[in-house]
């Protein structure tokens, strides 16, 4: 590791209980030693309870948010449910609805009803490891390490088989060269093809990096090699021991400062977008009605008074899709709201504790 560059990361940071540890399953992480970590609150996912069964370990929360992965590990994540060493669950409504009254258990937690209260979980790329630092956040953890998070797969590993659209299954054990141990995937499992488009996984954590920017969270990758080349890198060891040591700014790493550049920008696009998906269809109702009106006045001549009510007919449909668009970002920000006074709460609770 390098000294600390001043131009890029001036404070050190210290490991604590405001920091939570988001666990991919990417080959850096093997050889990490879990029960190091067991000191602070850790998030792991998907499959990655093969290994924390052989060394008996489990991380705080969990979560698994692929449709198929979910279903595919269905009975497994219903027993390290019913086994109570697991704080709270992150799952996908499908699965939550397949575990049945498991799935009311408090400890359960449906990620799309609380994607619709909690705008930081909004990035319309849902990949389990960017959307499991974005809950970090939301919960009210005020720094997030990554390890375990590459940005790299063979989209059809030795083993697997096409079925469906994009589902792949494995069919018989081989070398899989995406996870951090070897059995990380067995014969039976379903997934997705992890880049069903190109660069699915590393465009889901750019977009993830914006709103952690914009939130003030500070996020650290623990792989120098990674893909996902949005936040300062920084090892486990200096983040445990002496603080974080980020690289130098000559090796391609995209700060947080230059994500949150972009950020306006894409902020309004963003709402723009999401404005567009939920009420194009009353913006079309209004253009449809403006527009009969004045094909109805065209149809008999236009008058002075037929241009009056044409032009009347277009400023009323344009004052109600501006009305639209300002309820919408109303309820876009009382959401945002929202999740801040939820993080607040969560700090004050975390307070009272240590009181």
């Amino acid at each position: 590791m390098t000294e600390i560059q001043s131009n890029l990361f001036s404070d050190k940071v210290q490991a604590d209980s405001s920091t939570v540890f988001v666990l991919g399953n990417g080959p850096s992480l093997k050889g990490v030693d879990l029960h190091k970590l067991s000191d602070f609150p850790t998030i792991g996912m998907n499959a990655a309870y093969r290994y924390w069964h052989q060394i008996d370990w489990r991380p705080t929360y969990y979560s698994c948010l692929d449709l198929v992965v979910g279903m595919s590990h269905k009975e497994a994540i219903a027993d390290l449910i019913r086994e109570g060493r697991i704080q709270n669950f992150l799952l996908r409504s499908n699965l939550v609805d397949a575990l049945g009254e498991l799935g009311t258990n408090p400890r359960v937690i449906d990620f799309d009803v609380l994607r619709e209260r909690v705008s930081l979980l909004n990035p319309p790329a849902i990949t389990t490891g960017s959307h499991s630092t974005l809950w970090a956040a939301s919960m009210g953890y005020s720094q997030i390490a990554l390890m375990g998070i590459d940005g790299r797969y063979v989209e059809l590993v030795s083993g697997a088989e096409k079925r469906d659209g994009i589902v792949l299954e494995i069919v018989k054990q081989a070398e899989n060269p995406n996870y951090f141990f070897e059995d990380y995937q067995q014969p039976g499992d379903r997934y997705n093809i992890p880049n069903p488009r190109p660069d699915v996984h590393v465009g889901a954590w750019r977009d993830a990096a914006r709103k952690l920017s914009r939130a003030g969270v500070p996020v650290f990758n623990g792989n120098p090699n990674s893909e996902v080349r949005v936040f300062p890198f920084v090892s486990l060891e200096a983040f445990l021991g002496e603080g974080a040591v980020p690289h130098p700014a000559d090796e391609a790493v995209t700060t947080e400062e230059e994500v949150s550049l972009a950020e306006p920008v894409a902020v309004k696009q963003g709402r723009l977008a999401g404005f567009v998906r939920q009420a194009w269809w009353q913006v079309a109702g209004i253009g449809l009605i403006v527009l009969a009106c004045m094909l109805a006045a065209l149809s008999d001549g236009m008058t002075s008074s037929d241009f009056a009510l044409a032009g009347i007919a277009l400023l009323a449909g344009g004052a109600f899709s501006l009305l639209l668009y300002t309820r919408y970002v109303v309820v876009q920000h009382l959401a945002r709201l929202q999740a801040e006074t939820e993080r607040v709460r969560t700090r004050l609770r975390a307070v009272e504790r240590d009181i």
